[in-house]
């Protein structure tokens, strides 16, 4: 299943993905995040522990994450996870300039392996009611940060 995340942000490509790509500094204007925790810091990213809340029910994963400066884009492959609902799970974040702004997309492609209520609980639980609207907090915390950067 894949689900997609949008928004537009008025500043450089330069400057959102600076800011999107230093995950430890997340918490610090994306009030949902607890913490980001490289457990093994890489030049190219690492292993990174991340930790966000979604209306008071904290939710916490281990990923790999990759940034990638030739192609502006952020990646991650969930490791594990509560349940391990989220195993296998590959995040992309996109930065695409346009005429009214930097066009920044997030999509998840996830599948849950649960006999009879994997594909239900991989719709509804964890893409709609977590991952969808943590994405959606993200980008609008991204944008607000970025966007009082310059004015």
């Amino acid at each position: 299943m894949r689900t997609s995340n949008v928004i537009t942000i008025k500043a450089s490509t330069e400057t959102i993905f600076g800011v999107a790509s230093d995950l430890t500094r997340w918490p610090d204007f994306l009030p949902h995040y607890r913490y980001n925790r490289f457990l093994s810091p890489m030049p190219w990213g690492g292993i990174v522990k991340m930790s966000a809340v979604r209306t008071f029910i904290p939710t916490t994963w281990v990923s790999v994450y990759r940034v990638d400066t030739v192609k502006r884009q952020l990646h991650f492959e969930h490791l594990r996870s509560f349940l391990n609902a989220t195993k296998g799970m590959i995040v992309v974040w996109t930065f695409t300039e346009t005429p009214e702004g930097v066009r920044v997309e997030i999509t998840h492609d996830s599948e849950l392996h649960w006999p009879l209520i994997g594909g239900f609980v991989n719709k509804y639980i964890v893409g709609l009611f977590f991952i969808h609207h943590i994405a959606t907090l993200t980008l609008a915390g991204l944008k607000r940060k970025v966007e009082s950067m310059h004015s």
